[in-house]
């Protein structure tokens, strides 16, 4: 996959007159609603002989005050699972926030030749007074000459039939449930810790949580796997309380009482899986 901001993108014209599905969306976190969207891209794309392209923001447009659920690293790795050839990321400025819904149509028709684009069923896009659905964009194309068909996929719901999102993934963590976690988004939550800087002291792996942009649960123990930069990946325990996250060690990178920064010292550290609280 080829990740490029998303201004750099129009301005090359890389992708000017090619025939390309897309998506939009934060897609911040994990979860299976959208598993389902970028799967829908994929096979879109792919019978229809066609780029696929994931449009994603720098940041959330939501403004979420009390954490992020992932880093736009990780998020791109997530994209880049389900084979997407390219992804763009816009920079949601105060600037960007006031394009209006005819006018990022008008972007889009200038970054690409959009024949198709997949979208969840609460999408909106443009400025507040602006704003439209998804549904609304074949028309908002046709008058820039773009023929666009929209495929709208539906929510996916839990096993109680309430839908699964961005926002109950919040939901989950705050409260600590793990294992709710795990069902709704198809994987363990997971903390980029690249590249956060840590001290190593008497067998743990100490951050500081002001340090630390993502969401975390809340204080007490956790049974985690902690993934190095090199890819080896251990079992471990972390205990995360007011002032700091602590990770055991469990590759004995460090010798007791010695201290190092992410970059800087021995052990090159990737990211955590939070499993469950003890």
């Amino acid at each position: 996959m080829e990740s490029y901001d998303f201004s750099a993108l129009l301005s090359s014209g890389l992708l000017k007159n090619r025939r390309t599905v897309l998506s939009i969306g934060v897609f911040d976190g994990v979860h299976l609603g959208h598993h389902a969207i970028l799967s829908t891209l994929r096979k879109r794309a792919d019978e229809s002989d066609a780029l696929s392209l994931a449009i994603t923001f720098s940041s959330n447009p939501k403004k979420e005050s009390r954490g992020s659920l992932d880093t736009l690293r990780l998020r791109s790795q997530y994209i880049e699972s389900f084979g997407i050839d390219f992804l763009a990321v816009i920079d949601f400025s105060t600037e960007f926030s006031k394009i209006t819904a005819c006018g990022f149509a008008s972007l889009l028709s200038e970054l690409c030749d959009p024949i198709e684009a997949v979208f969840g069923s609460d999408f909106r896009f443009g400025s507040p007074e602006s704003q439209k659905g998804g549904k609304d964009l074949p028309e908002l194309l046709a008058a820039f000459g773009k023929e666009c068909s929209v495929d709208i996929v539906d929510s996916v719901l839990d096993d109680g039939g309430v839908k699964i999102s961005s926002t109950r993934l919040r939901e989950m963590i705050e409260k600590g449930e793990l294992g709710t976690f795990l069902k709704l988004s198809g994987q363990f939550y997971r903390v980029d810790l690249v590249p956060i800087p840590y001290r190593s002291c008497y067998g743990e792996l100490v951050f500081s949580r002001a340090s630390i942009h993502q969401l975390l649960p809340p204080l007490g123990t956790y049974d985690t796997r902690l993934l190095a930069s090199d890819g080896r990946c251990a079992e471990c325990v972390s205990v995360i309380d007011r002032e700091f996250l602590r990770i055991s060690d469990p590759f004995h990178s460090s010798a007791i009482g010695s201290s190092m920064n992410q970059g800087k010292g021995k052990l090159q550290l990737d990211s955590i899986f939070l499993e469950r609280k003890r």
